[in-house]
């Protein structure tokens, strides 16, 4: 899903969507590291006698050839994390920056960004709940800055909201130059 097919929800659906994606992304790149690092393990666990084979003698030899090389990309996961949402938080910003053209945009921006603050408190705390859970929490432990992110989701969601509403004032409000207005045509 690029951009301008979010952009069929408005502006802010973007906004909902982004923050929806924030808090779900994470989520899916700890299973999917949790899942690779579980079948790594499991490939080390085990060998297995080749016999007549002139380039790989033992499984764990075809494995470092073949499989182990894709299973140690799992810590890409975790920098994808981090630049998913540092992403998503800059397409929020740029969407509030672009809401400045519109005014009766902005004060509607302002209306939804303390409505998203608000459910971000839910999600906050669901976030919480689930990391009661031991196997979730191992699972999200490599994860620190989605962690940080997670954990003090209001305020992230707040910070963002209003730095997205003080680039869209910035915009508003901002001094229209090479335009031409009349007074200094000679």
């Amino acid at each position: 899903m690029d951009l301008n097919d979010m952009m069929r929800y408005g502006n802010l659906g973007v906004v909902i969507i982004s923050i929806i994606m924030i808090a779900v992304s994470g989520i899916f790149f700890g299973f999917a590291y949790f899942l690779m690092d579980s079948t790594q393990t499991a490939f080390e666990a085990n060998d297995c006698v080749i016999e007549g084979n002139d380039i790989v003698s033992s499984c764990q030899d075809l494995w470092e050839l073949s499989l182990y090389p894709f299973l140690e990309m799992k810590t890409i996961l975790i920098w994808l994390s981090f630049f998913f949402v540092f992403t998503l938080t800059l397409a929020m910003l740029l969407l509030g920056y672009q809401t400045g053209f519109k005014p009766p945009m902005l004060g509607l921006l302002v209306i939804a960004e303390l409505l998203i603050t608000y459910g971000s408190l839910y999600i906050g705390n669901i976030y919480r709940t689930m990391i009661e859970n031991v196997i979730l929490r191992d699972i999200m432990i490599p994860f620190t800055v989605y962690n940080k992110v997670m954990l003090n989701f209001p305020w992230f969601v707040f910070i963002v909201s209003l730095f997205s509403i003080a680039l869209g004032i910035v915009n508003w409000q901002r001094t229209r130059t090479n335009s031409s207005t009349g007074d200094l045509d000679y």
